[in-house]
């Protein structure tokens, strides 16, 4: 825990100290040079001080501060870059008639679509369309009247208000209902994200076109591709009441399996003395499968984290997961400082760092003379950690607490690894133009084990509270599961 402390954690909480303070207060981006041009400053001080060994040795706990200013000024800086702007602030009272869309994904859903859609020209401000059945597709340029949407802050319901915190953390400032008719395709968007998005196309639509049940098809797509736009919502809302909805998400969950199916599939050029070849194919793998996926939050910090465990044993060098974790949340802030704000990231996140700082020190069983009862109370002590340090942030964002949470995790969890690799396999083998209908029979039979238990255990929406934790109650809960992290590991800070 020191070399936490010494390592990317202060620079990763000043730069999202830099954020936040940005975005709420609305800082211009000229305001973050000023705390920069300290820390050069005093960077350029304290090398000076250098030649001097005794003034060096006083002067080294101030490296701290030149590393605290220069984070925290970088984060305002990029935050105001990259924050997204209101149509009302660019174009004032004179709005224009049309707006110029990149669709980003499309729902199908009882009423129709619902297409969410960046906006040009508003530095990546998105917008939830309403319409009915249309044949607009990811990727797809679209013009649409601009008198039909509606900034979010302008629903005062109490449904809009629940959404409102959800919305505003995928970046979506408008919505509104417009009607297919009004819906022009005027072009598509090119380059390397369109080259993987057909790639993404073409693997969807192999497991469309399989044996597979439907339902079958679009949990795979859900639970491999990150599509869940076949899902009903009565699917959704199952897994959700019994607290498995993070499985319809690609996380760190999925990655952490595929990267175990990678190094099995590399178990060959270990045996002949390439192992190292192994993990650096498994590494490029794992972020071809980012890419084509979509670069989720999740799924990135769990691709850097791996990417960065992978290179250490490569290497023979020691690799601390806290470590890896703050440098992973580095990298993504600074690429994209609105991902601070995504609930997927912070999930993700405050998951690992809670498994880090608890459970990996926790288990009393002994690896060494009870490995199976060590895996099992390892599995215990991870979904009880992971469920008391995410729980606020899903009652904010979702405003549901569900209750079957824990049991539903312990007896259905240890199954998704096994068939998350069936599925792999199945759907890799599909690419290649070979189907196993043993595999797909298995799929089948296991959606339909994991949905019914699901539903059985959680008792449909009796075990679910329905209510909305006000952020000064996440920020509390945070703050104390942070100093109990701290009171716990205060050995590993000496």
């Amino acid at each position: 825990m020191a070399n936490l402390l010494k390592g990317p954690l202060i620079p990763m909480l000043s730069l999202a100290g830099g954020i936040v303070m940005s975005k709420v207060l609305e800082i211009p981006w000229w305001v973050g040079v000023f705390p920069i041009a300290c820390a050069i400053a005093i960077y350029i001080f304290l090398i000076k001080k250098s030649s001097d060994p005794v003034a060096a040795y006083k002067a080294g706990k101030w490296h701290i501060a030149w590393a605290i200013l220069l984070f925290l000024g970088i984060g305002v800086t990029n935050e105001s870059f990259s924050r997204p702007a209101a149509i009302e602030e660019i174009y004032g009272g004179a709005s224009p008639d049309s707006l110029y869309c990149e669709v980003t994904g499309v729902l199908t859903k009882t009423y129709g679509d619902r297409i969410d859609a960046v906006i040009e020209g508003t530095n990546g401000a998105k917008a939830r369309i309403r319409t009915g059945v249309t044949e607009v597709s990811t990727g797809d340029i679209i013009k649409i009247p601009s008198k039909y949407l509606h900034h979010i802050a302008s629903d005062t319901t109490s449904i809009g208000r629940k959404i409102m915190p959800m919305m505003k953390s995928a970046g979506i400032l408008y919505s509104g209902w417009v009607s297919p008719k009004h819906i022009e395709v005027v072009g598509q968007t090119k380059g390397i994200r369109h080259f993987f998005y057909n790639i993404r196309e073409y693997i969807e639509s192999r497991i469309e076109r399989s044996h597979l049940s439907k339902s079958t098809a679009d949990f795979l797509k859900a639970i491999i591709m990150g599509d869940k736009t076949g899902l009903d919502e009565d699917i959704r809302l199952t897994f959700a009441n019994g607290g498995l909805a993070h499985i319809l998400a690609l996380s760190g969950l999925h990655i952490g399996i595929l990267a175990g199916f990678l190094i099995m599939l590399m178990m060959p050029l270990k045996f002949l003395g390439h192992y190292k070849w192994g993990y650096l194919i498994s590494i490029v793998i794992l972020w071809l499968f980012v890419a084509v996926t979509g670069f989720a939050y999740s799924s990135v910090r769990a691709c850097i984290m791996t990417t960065f465990a992978f290179i250490g044993i490569a290497t023979e060098r020691k690799n601390f997961a806290g470590n890896a974790l703050c440098s992973a949340c580095l990298l993504i802030l600074i690429v994209d400082p609105m991902a601070l704000f995504d609930v997927g990231f912070q999930l993700s996140v405050v998951c690992v760092g809670a498994l880090i700082a608890f459970a990996s020190s926790m288990n009393p069983i002994s690896h060494r003379h009870h490995p199976v009862l060590f895996y099992i109370c390892g599995a215990i002590l991870a979904t009880i950690v992971a469920t008391a340090a995410s729980w606020v942030l899903i009652s904010y964002y979702f405003s549901q607490i569900p209750l079957m949470f824990l049991p539903t995790n312990l007896l259905l969890l240890p199954i998704l690894p096994v068939y998350l690799s069936v599925g792999i396999l199945y759907t890799t083998l599909l690419c290649v133009g070979l189907e196993i209908r043993l595999l797909g029979h298995l799929l089948d039979q296991g959606y339909n084990f994991l949905l019914k238990s699901s539903e059985m255990l959680s008792g449909g929406a009796d075990f679910v509270i329905n209510y909305q934790l006000p952020l000064w109650g996440v920020l509390l809960w945070l703050i104390l599961l942070a100093i109990c992290a701290i009171i716990y590991n205060r050995k590993n800070f000496t």
